[in-house]
């Protein structure tokens, strides 16, 4: 009879034709989840991939042009249509960079100079000393018009201002200036004088005199509130105040460096200066505070050999092309480098200089202009820059930072992925350890404890919390929770704790009740006294808080965490978003263990009950066990729900990247970092793609610890399939 059953179905072309089709959609389906599993992969692969490309430096043209004397500034335009050239007889040239270079503009600014700085790379405003004290400014801008309907530019100097230091007693032997916006700030070295003069509109001139040694060096800070004078062996910083312009500190080189400094410029920003000692060696300085004052400290050194340096206008990244041709490539607070040779800049080479751009440089040689090709897009990214500290400038000691954006046009972005990819596992770790013994506790109650009536009831109402949108979580978390949380805090600490502790009382009480008793209560009866408790602890507790606060607190719960304990204390904080998160996770541990431990054969339980054990021993030696690997895949569940998690986080937290495991700080997650800085990160741009890493980075850890989920799962019921 059977036989004739198989031979009916086997015979059917329906049923075949059913089969197939359902083993050819299975598959079907299994491999489109594998292919957009690895789709995501690799395209997030292809938008990182970039940040680890190697820079590139090439020789593109060079051009054969008439030069007179030697030159002060070489430089290209915003456009890179142009070049211009200062030279030390105070002439100008402009010239147009194609293959046959035209002289657009050539002009004699000023006679017998004795002195020459540029406030930037790019074509702007620069100064020249003159013999007689006097500091001649004058500006070169490209003006735009429309030809023909194509857009041209035309070369443009002017004279700003003239800026008698010395009244004719001596010429300028080194000069710098600083003007931004009304403030024009002019420093010299004049016959062994340090001179400033600072000018502010409505305001009379202030001048301030300072004895040097012959043969110092000025330079004056970006934003015109420093000025830095290279003396011997000494640096010496002055500040310039609303109403006074004082030293501030001097800093012994050599002492530091055990080598005599030769000169010294500025990094991008000007908040740090580059300092060349006789060995060729470079170190950047800049100011840290210590003892609530600040001082300039060598945050790091750069071993370069002895040849000529040029700095980025934008970024921190400076180049270095030595006398044997060798060009380096240096992002100065990741200390990463890149060396490229070329043997036709070997020797002679007396100008060196970044286009605005940082795509282009530009070498004079004698007569001929060596135009290179630069490819390094993304030097602020490297391995170690995103998983070392690194220390930035401003900062007392090396740390990791995210922080992407600024107001200041000089900022270059801190693009540490450490803050973030901790404030992922901080959140995972308070959230769990809030959701995971409530889940699997009710888990293990509920499958084999409760009435099957009630159970009916709640594993329903527990399952449709999962539907709850996230979104309405973090609005409470944020807006309800948060304040509760800070204005009551004593009472909050005091229901955790007081909470299993009642519990565990209560647990023994009934145990010890007499069976006489017991049997006259209703299946279970012990929830009608544990709901009353959980209601009456939480009232207690409230009730009880601000007594605790006023006599042991000091009155302020939130000044005592932060004056006496000396713990940072902000209202969103890891134990609000644990609360919202653990709330969210809850559902679905509970609901994968619930299941597991509910499937576990009857025949198990009654023959271990049968056998004498009692019903904890049935649960923790049987129940659990042959649950285990169904309980472990929950907890790695809700871990993944809880890493993934953006909404809840981005209102429930400060979304600051601190790296404290202090509860009562905020903190940032990959996912919400990924939702605040996406829309307004420039395509493309290293922030761009780092947010991109860190998407990859998070794809990564859900992958692995679902990988790793079921590794265990699988050893855990091969372990276990005994019984």
């Amino acid at each position: 009879m059977a036989n004739a059953a198989n031979v009916l179905t086997q015979g059917d072309p329906r049923r075949r034709l059913k089969d197939k089709l359902a083993r050819l959609s299975v598959i079907g389906g299994g491999l489109v989840v594998l292919f957009a599993l690895l789709l995501i992969f690799f395209y997030l692969a292809y938008v990182v991939f970039p940040l680890f490309k190697s820079p590139d430096v090439t020789i593109d043209t060079r051009l054969d042009i008439p030069l007179s004397g030697a030159p002060a500034q070489l430089g290209i335009d915003e456009n890179n249509q142009f070049g211009f050239r200062y030279s030390d007889t105070g002439e100008l040239v402009v010239f147009s960079l194609n293959e046959k270079p035209e002289t657009l503009l050539q002009q004699q600014l000023v006679f017998s100079p004795t002195s020459f700085f540029a406030a930037s790379t790019a074509a702007g405003k620069v100064a020249y000393g003159l013999n007689n004290g006097e500091v001649s400014l004058h500006r070169l801008r490209f003006l735009a018009h429309y030809q023909n309907g194509t857009r041209q530019f035309t070369p443009d100097i002017q004279p700003l201002q003239t800026v008698d230091l010395s009244e004719g007693e001596a010429p300028v032997s080194s000069v710098s200036f600083s003007m931004e916006g009304d403030h024009l700030l002019v420093a010299g070295i004049v016959a062994n004088e340090l001179i400033i003069s600072v000018q502010e509109q409505g305001q009379e001139t202030r001048r301030a005199v300072f004895p040097v040694l012959s043969g110092s060096t000025v330079l004056a800070a970006h934003d015109g509130r420093k000025v830095y004078v290279l003396s011997g062996s000494k640096l010496k910083v002055y500040s310039v105040l609303r109403r006074d312009i004082m030293l501030r500190e001097t800093v012994n080189i050599e002492a530091v460096t055990n080598q005599k400094p030769r000169s010294m410029t500025a990094l991008a920003g000007g908040h740090s200066l580059l300092i060349r000692l006789e060995n060729g060696q470079i170190g950047q300085w800049f100011d840290v505070v210590k003892a609530n004052a600040r001082s300039l400290t060598l945050a790091r050194s750069f071993d370069t050999p002895p040849g000529i340096m040029a700095a980025e206008l934008h970024r921190n990244v400076f180049a270095n092309l030595s006398e044997v041709g060798t060009l380096t490539l240096w992002h100065a607070p990741s200390e990463t480098d890149d060396r490229f040779s070329f043997s036709d800049l070997a020797k002679g080479v007396e100008a060196f200089s970044f286009s605005p751009r940082a795509d282009r440089l530009i070498a004079e040689q004698g007569n001929t202009l060596t135009l290179l090709d630069v490819d390094n897009p993304h030097p602020d990214v490297s391995i170690r820059s995103l998983w070392s500290q690194i220390w930035y400038e401003g900062y007392s000691e090396p740390d990791y930072v995210w922080q992407s954006t600024s107001g200041d046009e000089s900022f270059e972005g801190k693009l540490s992925a450490v803050p973030i990819v901790f404030g992922t596992i901080k959140v995972a770790a308070f959230a769990l350890l809030f959701a995971v013994p409530l889940a699997v506790g009710g888990a293990i109650y509920t499958a084999y404890f409760m009435p099957s009536g009630l159970r009916k009831v709640v594993k329903p109402t527990i399952e449709i919390m999962e539907a709850l949108p996230t979104v309405i979580l973090g609005f409470l978390a944020g807006l309800w929770l948060a304040p509760i949380v800070e204005t009551h805090l004593p009472a909050v600490l005091l229901i955790f704790f007081t909470l299993p502790i009642a519990f565990l009382v209560t647990a023994f009480a009934w145990a010890e009740l007499p069976r006489s008793v017991r049997k006259h209560l209703p299946s279970g009866g012990h929830l009608f006294v544990l709901i009353p408790l959980i209601l009456l602890l939480g009232y207690a507790a409230f009730a009880v808080g601000p007594y605790i606060e006023m006599h042991y607190l000091g009155g302020d719960s939130r000044v005592f965490v932060t004056d006496v304990l000396g713990v940072n204390f902000d209202q969103r904080n890891a134990i609000v978003v644990g609360l919202a998160m653990g709330f969210a996770v809850v559902p679905t541990i509970f609901t994968i263990a619930e299941d597991a431990i509910f499937s576990v054969p009857s025949h198990l339980t009654n023959g271990s009950l049968a056998l004498g054990a009692t019903h904890w021993q049935t649960l923790t030696r049987v129940v659990l066990l042959t649950a285990s690997p169904g309980i472990f895949s929950a907890v790695m569940m809700g871990l993944g729900r809880a890493v993934g998690e953006t909404m809840i986080v981005l209102m429930a937290t400060g979304n600051t990247p601190l790296m404290e495991w202090n509860p009562f700080e905020g903190l940032r997650t990959l996912s919400a970092n990924i939702a605040v800085e996406m829309p307004e990160s420039e395509v493309g741009s290293s922030h761009y793609r780092v947010l991109f890493l860190t998407a990859f980075i998070l794809f990564s850890f859900t992958f692995l610890f679902n990988t790793i989920a079921e590794f265990v799962r699988q050893r855990l019921r091969e372990k276990y399939r005994a019984l």
